[in-house]
Parts: structure tokens; sequence; C-alpha cells
């Protein structure tokens, strides 16, 4: 096989891996609502509160998710890109060159959840077609389903421990490894 070959097969490969991580990640969250469209999902998020988001299948068949997020004034949706380096980032963001990117689509929204509760909160800026700015604020997905009760609990032990302190708890490797698999609080 040519050099050049092998190359594109471990590229290939590699983006398979990031979006079948991604997917798993997303469909165990219990806030990914797949093939729900941009419509429905505003009718959903409409009598939320502020910051609630829901993560859905992109109707553009560029790209594989949105985002759709209850902002102050209404329901707003973004899509979520891929690139060709593996890493998902926001399609609407002021600035896309300084916008951070992630090799899951979980990892980024995570980013974006600790930004509303940090001081930097309004660092991060959609921009509609339109021209209008407003910072991103996602607080709270919302949830299509119950979780079970392991994953909760995964989800409790992320919430309350600080951040890179799991390894040190007195666990089993096993346990250790199982939370370590969904690091994200929500």
């Amino acid at each position: 096989m040519a050099e050049g070959g092998t190359g594109e097969l471990r590229t290939r490969n590699s983006d398979i891996d990031i979006l079948t991580g991604t997917l798993s990640a997303l469909e165990v969250s219990g806030w990914y609502w797949a093939s729900v469209g941009r419509q429905e999902a505003a009718a959903l998020l409409d009598s939320t509160e502020e910051g609630t988001f829901l993560v859905r299948d992109s109707a553009d068949p560029g790209h594989l998710f949105s985002v759709s997020l209850k902002t102050a004034r209404r329901v707003a949706s973004a899509r979520i890109v891929y690139s060709e380096d593996g890493t998902f980032g926001l399609d609407s963001v002021e600035n896309p060159r300084d916008s951070p990117r992630f090799d899951c689509v979980v990892k980024l929204l995570d980013f974006y959840i600790r930004q509303c509760s940090s001081r930097d909160s309004t660092k991060h800026c959609w921009v509609e077609p339109c021209g209008t700015r407003f910072p991103i604020k996602l607080s709270r997905p919302l949830e299509c389903k119950v979780c079970d009760l392991k994953h909760l609990c995964r989800r409790a032990i992320h919430a309350h421990a600080r951040e890179g302190r799991l390894g040190d708890l007195p666990l089993p490797e096993d346990l250790k490894a199982y939370l370590m698999a969904y690091p994200y609080r929500h």
C-alpha cells in the first residue's frame, strides 16, 4: 500500500473512532434527541429557562449535529461543525479561529456549560446571519430519557468531585474506568 494510502486509512479510522465515541457519549448522556427537527426542538425548549439546550441531528446534510438553545429572546439553533482535524466546534461563533474545538460533542458542550458558570461567561458569542450577537449560555441540557441509576451516580460523582481528583479516590480500578468513560457532570 502506498504511503499516502496508509495515511488516508489511518485518518478514516480515527474519524470513525471519533464519531463512534461521540455518538456513544451522546446516547449515554440522556439529552441527545436524535432526529428531532428544528421546529420541534424550539417547541420543546420554548417554556424552559434561558440556557436550556438539546443536541439533535442536523437537517443540513453537510453537518452531523446541531444544538438548539433557549436564549433570553427565543430558541436559537447552531450547527456543530466537524473539521478535517477530527474536532467539533460551533458553526455560528463570533471568532471561529478562536473558538474551542474538541474531539467529542459532549466535551464541546461541557466546555460551554463550565464557561456559563464562570466569570468568563460572555467571552464566547454566537452571531446570527442578521449580525445579532448573543453570549453562548449553555447551563442545562433538556433530557429526553431517564438514564440508568449507574449513569446518574457517575454524573453526580463528577458534579461533586474536584477536577482531576477522581484518580485519588479509594475506588477499584474498574469503577474508576467506568467513571472516566463519561467524565462529565451533565
